[in-house]
């Protein structure tokens, strides 16, 4: 018998645990070998001092009247886990890979084995994105340039001392909730902190707002910042977004929005002349007793004021049309604005997207480009520790908002739309939030090297929209195209960690998406 070395690196490992499971479990696999008839007298142990499992097996092949035996030696880094060596490790050949069980003392999400992880760099990929930090660390950066993430130019004219969190944009229901939706409620204090917060955090020279995925800069801020039509024509913003003086009228040529701008701008009219209930405040007062019989003249007509001073852009921005734009809900995407595309300037690498009207209107709205996170840094090179964002990739930006947007269910459908075509890209289906998982190529030899780390994960169900097996549908977001199509090869690619035989479910396809 005599030991081939040349094949041995074909050979995939991938561990996998669920939380709260005090089982790992490991998938070995390769293309070729159909383990159930070709590893013979296989084993598995364990090297605990080394933190590797063992793998050997004889592999008989005929070569014409004569067979061969080949003896395969596999070595495969046990993750930095807490096994109980007392238990036995479970092993079994499959038709397309080995499986091996082994049992731990605690799983692997207890804050006990979390502890046990000194390894910086891993803590460092693996730590939750979190705007909080982001906003503090900036903050307390003194001044902040950003940059092309993929040829380290600087986007921006001076450094940035501004920092705010974008806030919500249900201003208005939250004021409602704590001050009354009459319109007489603390003299309409409502509306009036409504229409203040708007006016403060519109983009601005020198600002920069920060979302969970995005970063918003005034064009003003950047370098070479043009900002283009539909049809590519060079255009400078028009802050002259203004409604006309009389309350709920707009002016001939200006852009209106659909759904609640339109209510808002109507007085609370759709546009079949209906009254929209939602958005008129106490129509009919004498039918409302105790409400506005005792309605203020001065308190109406400071409402009114307030209204009056929202420009058109403002009112996109307090209905949710240009709100985070990375991945939008239905209910933040309208017909009167449409994302287009934003670029670096040197290596033309896609950086974000900014809000233009449609039609003839077709103008930036705001003057403001939001960049992805996943794409810029705060460091000229790279990966740095100082750079604030290196922890943000796109397939960890999406998977976050995707878990936040499901709230954790199981079997949670999305459909995922192109956000300037609104058609559909693919869809994808959370089977379990909660999973850890590390992949990589064997070794035939006792080779030295770093401590293996399991890393969250998300497995998902993938299929593109022509299929079948959709029944039902949560959920739809919208996002560039760009972006769709990388997360297409990157889901795509995921889903070859596994074995065949576990790639499919239900006629989808099983992958999964890092955390």
């Amino acid at each position: 018998m005599e030991q081939n070395p040349k094949t041995q690196r074909t050979w995939r490992y991938t561990w996998e645990a669920q939380s709260h499971s005090p089982n790992l479990r490991l998938f070995l696999f390769d293309s070729k070998t159909n383990p159930k008839i070709h590893c013979k007298s296989l084993n598995v142990s364990t090297i605990i001092g080394k933190s590797q499992l063992l793998v050997t097996w004889i592999n008989e092949e005929d070569e014409g009247a004569t067979s061969k035996e080949e003896i395969v030696s596999l070595l495969v880094p046990i993750p930095r886990v807490l096994l109980d060596t007392e238990s036995p490790v479970n092993f079994k050949a499959l038709d397309d890979h080995i499986e091996v069980r082994l049992v731990l003392l605690l799983p692997v999400d207890h804050p006990l084995v979390s502890d046990f992880n000194l390894v910086t760099d891993s803590r460092e990929k693996s730590a939750p994105l979190v705007m909080g930090y982001d906003l503090k660390t900036l903050s307390l950066m003194g001044g902040v340039h950003f940059y092309c993430r993929s040829c380290s130019n600087r986007l921006t004219k001076k450094e940035l001392l501004d920092f705010s969190e974008m806030p919500s944009i249900n201003w208005r229901e939250s004021a409602d909730n704590w001050f009354g939706t009459c319109c007489c409620s603390f003299g309409g204090i409502s509306e009036k902190m409504v229409v203040k917060y708007t006016n403060s955090y519109t983009c601005s020279s020198g600002l920069c707002l920060l979302s969970a995925t995005t970063v918003l800069l005034s064009k003003d801020d950047l370098v070479e910042c043009i900002l283009s039509e539909k049809g590519g024509t060079e255009v400078e913003f028009e802050s002259s977004l203004a409604l006309s003086c009389d309350v709920g009228v707009v002016e001939p040529g200006s852009r209106i929005s659909e759904g609640n701008a339109e209510s808002h701008e109507s007085g609370g009219e759709n546009v079949c002349g209906q009254v929209d209930e939602s958005k008129t405040r106490c129509i009919d007062k004498a039918s409302l007793p105790g409400c506005c019989v005792h309605d203020s003249p001065d308190s109406n007509e400071s409402v009114q004021l307030e209204e009056k001073k929202l420009t058109l852009d403002k009112k996109f921005l307090l209905d949710g049309f240009l709100e985070d734009v990375f991945m939008a809900k239905a209910s933040n995407v309208s017909k009167n604005v449409e994302w287009i595309e934003f670029a670096c300037p040197e290596c033309s690498s896609p950086l974000g997207a900014y809000p233009s009207g449609v039609g003839s209107n077709g103008k930036p709205i705001d003057g403001g480009v939001r960049l992805f996170k996943c794409y810029i840094s705060t460091s000229s090179t790279t990966g740095e520790s100082s750079d604030v964002f290196r922890k943000y990739t796109l397939e960890r930006m999406f998977t976050n908002q995707l878990v936040e947007c499901s709230k954790e269910e199981l079997s949670f459908h999305v459909l995922v739309k192109d956000l300037t075509t609104k058609s559909p890209l693919f869809n994808i289906v959370i089977l379990n939030p909660n999973t850890f998982s590390s992949t990589g190529l064997c070794s035939s030899q006792d080779e030295p090297g770093s401590a293996l780390e399991l890393s969250a994960i998300v497995k998902v169900l993938f299929s593109d929209c022509n299929s079948s097996v959709v029944k039902k549908i949560d959920e739809e977001v919208y996002i560039l195209k760009g972006q769709g199509e990388e997360l297409i090869e990157l889901i795509t690619n995921a889903s070859k960690f596994l074995p065949s035989s576990c790639s499919y479910l239900q006629g989808a396809l099983v992958s999964s998406m890092h955390l």
